[in-house]
């Protein structure tokens, strides 16, 4: 059994590994151009707009783009977005309000449940490049307490960039080999992994949408692989 009395917190990945976004973002999509009367492949709009935004995010670490949060990288990439979707007509006031539906992203089954109960031996936090802003309205929308969220555009730098761990870690007050880092995404967790700290893969089907998943095998180099979230709560509790 894996020894797990050195974590104190629980550094959470909420985009995709605790909310939905593709399918939030799909059906929103979906019934505006149902209202226009038009036929729009939704999926791929909603992917688009996804990893685009995370392309213009790698510009950010660069440094060739300004510090800009999620909403705003969110907010630009939805123009580009229209300009390929062109049969989608929105005004400036409706892309705005369009832009607003990453507040309220639905969770997934068995998030919150396996969150709250991993409060009881945790301090359970969430780390994340979405905006500060997002992750506060998504958890509202969906009734989930966390001990504290932690957005990188108030640490100086994004995920997967090694400081982003070590500053989620030093706000903590703990060292890095005190907190897990918990996602979906075996990208985050070997960076995470890289800064020291321990890792729990939760593999998320669907995550980008039907027939579109990554290798989603468990990998002995994290410390915990589980299959779901009720799984991963009673590793963490045993």
């Amino acid at each position: 059994m894996t020894d797990l009395s050195n974590i104190r917190a629980l550094a959470w990945d909420i985009g995709g590994t605790i909310f939905d976004w593709h399918h939030t973002i799909r059906d929103e999509v979906s019934a505006l151009a149902e209202a226009q009367g038009v036929e729009l492949d939704a999926a791929a709009f909603t992917n688009q707009w996804r990893f685009t935004m995370f392309r213009r995010l790698a510009l950010v670490r660069r440094g060739d783009l300004p510090w800009l949060n999620a909403d705003q990288l969110h907010r630009r990439v939805l123009d580009e977005v229209l300009e390929d979707h062109p049969q989608l007509t929105l005004n400036f006031e409706q892309r705005d309000e369009l832009n607003q539906v990453w507040h309220r992203l639905n969770a997934w089954p068995g998030a919150a449940d396996a969150l709250e109960a991993l409060r009881s031996r945790y301090t359970v936090t969430v780390l994340t490049v979405m905006s500060w802003a997002i992750a506060v309205d998504s958890s509202k929308h969906n009734g989930i307490s966390w001990d504290g969220i932690l957005s990188c555009e108030l640490l100086g730098h994004y995920k997967p960039e090694r400081e982003a761990y070590e500053a989620g870690a030093r706000l903590l007050g703990l060292r890095p080999d005190q907190v897990m880092m918990c996602a979906a995404h075996k990208g985050d967790l070997k960076a995470s992994a890289q800064a020291g700290m321990a890792t729990a893969y939760v593999p998320i089907a669907g995550e980008r949408g039907e027939d579109n998943d990554p290798d989603m095998s468990p990998d002995p180099s994290f410390t915990v692989n589980a299959v779901d979230f009720p799984d991963l709560a009673r590793q963490l509790l045993a």
